[in-house]
């Protein structure tokens, strides 16, 4: 994500995250595939309407237990999630092609001139809340519920 948010910049770029819920909710995230758009700017990105389900679609070729855990795009400033970005994390929960009760977001804010912080949230209870992400590795063992195909 910050490799391909460095590249994009100074337009914003993003795409979907991938991978599955452990321990209960626990979103488990293994992949961020980037999906670029040739309508972004500055300020804006958006994810193409059929681009989720075929990132999807691509990963669970791959690893049938892959799903949709949320969405990643780049801020070029220092800035964290719009209201935009809430409002679509929001309509995402609610959408049946998505799947996801609770996406994830991930914003790659450019926080010095030349690096970026990656500020996480996930929405629950009409709101983004802010989440902790830890470095874990590959898939464990662990019990893995499998999600929902979209």
């Amino acid at each position: 994500m910050r490799r391909a948010a460095h590249s994009a910049h100074p337009v914003e770029t993003g795409g979907v995250l991938l991978g599955v819920y452990v321990e209960g909710d626990r979103p488990w995230v293994v992949e961020a595939v980037e999906l670029p758009s040739d309508a972004a700017t500055g300020t804006s990105y958006e994810v193409g309407h059929d681009a989720r389900p075929q990132a999807v679609d691509e990963a669970r070729r791959r690893d049938p237990r892959l799903g949709y855990l949320g969405d990643w795009h780049s801020h070029p400033a220092d800035l964290g999630p719009s209201t935009v970005d809430v409002a679509t994390m929001r309509r995402l929960s609610t959408d049946p092609v998505a799947a996801c009760p609770h996406p994830l977001l991930i914003v790659v804010r450019r926080s010095r001139e030349d690096g970026c912080d990656l500020d996480a949230r996930q929405f629950g209870r009409w709101r983004l809340r802010q989440v902790q992400l830890v470095l874990a590795g590959g898939l464990p063992r662990l019990p893995i519920r499998p999600l929902a195909q979209p």
